[in-house]
């Protein structure tokens, strides 16, 4: 696979990603919120920030298995891929990996440090901020379309007492048990889920679950 940037200067191993499962989104009714008082990162302050949630009727579209020692940071859609960050827990190192529909990987971006947070622009485009620069990835390739300083407005912020991203997790979204719980704008519903005890990201339309157990990054959509 193709990276879209230089390596990282400190010689990091690189992160292959095993695909388990690859299967073929179903045509699905997407239940939209209101989108009042978003901010760049796509979060507001009464849950869902006008993206579509994952319908009641969602399931596993891809699964990946990550290298032991790397977990994901954040993750957003940004035209037809998700976009997951992900971060070296032996290092700083860090890397943006875009994936297709059905799980392969489209394009990967290593030209960032220090734990990149991301943030969509428009349909067709991915914001990467890391502690050097924000760089602003075209999302059918993942050729750099901008380059600009760390402190880029439309950054997500981190929590410093914790030092992770924020937001991490949607507010529409609660894991219960082996149980994806969704607070839709018309009512609230439950998605089984393959693992337990997931971290989750909300992306248009689905939701991305880590489970730290097994290193394992599914998409429900």
């Amino acid at each position: 696979m193709a990276g879209a940037g230089r390596g990282h200067a400190g010689g990091m191993p690189k992160r292959p990603l095993t695909l388990l499962t690859a299967l073929p989104a179903a045509v699905l009714v997407l239940a939209t919120a209101a989108c009042d008082g978003s901010d760049a990162a796509g979060r507001d302050d009464g849950g869902d920030a006008g993206s579509s949630l994952v319908p009641e009727d969602a399931s596993v579209a891809w699964t990946v298995t990550l290298e032991e020692d790397w977990s994901p940071v954040q993750a957003v859609a940004a035209g037809d891929v998700t976009v997951v960050s992900t971060s070296w827990e032996i290092d700083e190192g860090s890397e943006v990996t875009a994936y297709r529909h059905d799980g392969s990987v489209a394009w990967v971006y290593e030209r960032v440090y220090g734990g990149a947070l991301l943030a969509p622009v428009g349909d067709d485009a991915v914001l990467v901020c890391d502690d050097d620069e924000a760089v602003t990835l075209a999302a059918d390739d993942g050729s750099v379309v901008e380059e600009g300083p760390a402190d880029d407005e439309r950054c997500p912020g981190a929590d410093d007492e914790e030092g992770i991203p924020v937001p991490r997790d949607d507010e529409a979204y609660t894991v219960a048990g082996e149980e994806l719980v969704v607070d839709g704008p018309d009512g609230g519903y439950t998605i089984a889920l393959e693992d337990t005890g997931p971290e989750i990201w909300g992306v248009e339309g689905g939701v991305v679950t880590f489970d730290d157990a097994t290193d394992q990054v599914r998409l429900y959509r």
